[in-house]
């Protein structure tokens, strides 16, 4: 598994309770604490007593189930590779719906409320996080100072196998450089400058947490590979964040077969919702997957079975009418399968032009939100050359743009911008989406107007 292993509560359901049948996985008892820090288990005096962040390192994962069953996990996966370094979990047998799968008690759990019971407040690098980028960023803060601290201790660490089989290879936006943001689309290269952002935030606030070690500080590839893990491993819940070692395992899948619950202990249980053939890959969905760029800049994988992608028109001001209509990341799309286009375009769009016709405008807006089915259609039918214009000069011009993003790209040498090959796997992506619109939904309606 890479960068996309991981989990997250954008598309997880949560229940305190299941309507699935009962767990076939014991509970630990309810004397179960969080791991101790003074914990040395012998497994640990196996391995070796480092954790080399190094990309050329490699994972260990032959320790991981063992490590994880003796803190009290308990699995009916197993885990594989397609090519030796993205590591996932796969049935191991043919798994009915409604199979418990996976469970892991609390105590496991690397967390922002655990680091900050442990640490106490972290009162000046509180204020330095709080003035770069407001409160928000505290969770994720947490949880990067606890990974930092865990990997100094070595094997000391309780959670070192875990640590110790972790990806070293990250094709994050906090990983990439400022020449790949120059080879990306204007959306993909705004959510990947963001992933940058929030490490450098980190980093800086580092400065402020005297128990870290000067070495570990000044170490570019430890910061990073640090918060690579949090940014790619971490969920949120409520307003904290959460990694769940095991679980973190699952891939992500546009239609997944997996789900979890928190059971009234906090520990966390993995279910499969439809049947799963012996050696398929166990998919959670981690984000919207309306949104493949975001997921790309934030986890550093391509989503090649994203149903849909967002229509890249950024030049429009927000209000609280557009947005109404579906001004939004999510609902803008074009769709890859069918180069299918959203309603929600149309009545954004329609609504634009029609900025200048105040009651036109207002009389299109109020037919949208009554569910004025046949008003709406007589303005789209009498504006759609317009409309469809509009989208033609635009994709046209999306198109051209990125085949100047494609001749910068190959312009680069791959082996100092290692990323380039996969920014070029988006934009080609990208490109593919929107050449089925322009042939499907666009140039036969302009040429039958």
């Amino acid at each position: 598994m890479k960068t996309k292993s991981m989990i997250s509560a954008h598309c997880f359901i949560l229940l305190a309770s299941s309507s699935i049948s009962a767990s076939a996985f014991v509970s630990p008892p309810s004397y179960y604490n969080p791991i101790s820090t003074k914990i040395h288990h012998p497994l640990h005096q196996q391995l070796s007593s480092y954790i080399e962040v190094d990309e050329s390192a490699v994972r260990d994962t032959s320790s991981l189930t063992q490590w994880a069953e003796q803190y009290g996990a308990q699995s009916a996966v197993d885990f594989s590779t397609y090519d030796g370094v993205d590591m996932f979990a796969v049935a191991t047998d043919d798994i009915p719906a409604g199979s418990a799968i996976m469970y892991t008690p609390a105590n496991m759990f690397i967390s922002s409320y655990g680091a900050k019971e442990e640490f106490g407040t972290l009162e000046k690098a509180e204020k330095m996080i709080q003035e770069l980028a407001g409160p928000e960023q505290f969770p994720m803060f947490y949880v990067f100072v606890k990974l930092l601290v865990e990997y100094e201790k070595g094997a000391e660490s309780p959670w070192f196998p875990w640590l110790n089989s972790l990806p070293r290879i990250f094709d994050s936006g906090a990983a990439m450089t400022p020449t790949c943001y120059d080879c990306l689309p204007p959306l993909a290269a705004k959510y990947a400058m963001a992933e940058r952002v929030k490490y450098i935030n980190c980093k800086q606030a580092l400065r402020e947490v005297d128990f870290i070690s000067e070495d570990t500080k000044k170490n570019d590839a430890v910061t990073k590979w640090a918060y690579n893990v949090l940014g790619t491993r971490a969920f949120e819940v409520g307003e904290e964040m959460v990694i769940v070692p095991m679980a973190d395992m699952f891939n992500h899948g546009s239609i997944p077969n997996v789900e979890i619950h928190y059971d009234e202990e906090g520990s966390c249980n993995a279910y499969t919702t439809m049947d799963v053939p012996a050696g398929s890959p166990l998919l959670m969905c981690y984000a919207n997957p309306y949104n493949p760029s975001a997921l790309f800049a934030k986890y550093g994988f391509l989503d090649e079975n994203a149903p849909a992608t967002f229509c890249k028109i950024m030049d429009i001001i927000p209000s609280t009418e557009n947005r109404n209509l579906g001004l939004s990341f999510s609902r803008m799309l074009f769709y890859h399968e069918n180069g299918g286009i959203s309603e929600e375009v149309f009545d954004v769009l329609l609504f634009e032009h029609l900025s200048g016709e105040w009651q036109t405008q207002k009389d299109f807006y109020n037919a949208c939100m009554n569910g004025d089915v046949d008003t709406k259609a007589a303005y789209h039918q009498q504006y759609l050359g317009d409309v469809m214009g509009r989208l033609k000069k635009h994709v046209d011009t999306f198109l051209v743009e990125l085949d100047k993003l494609d001749e910068k790209a190959a312009s680069k040498d791959i082996e100092t911008h290692t990323r380039i090959p996969k920014i070029m796997a988006h934009n080609a992506f990208v490109r593919e989406v929107f050449v089925r619109v322009k042939e499907n939904s666009i140039d036969p309606v302009i040429g039958y107007q």
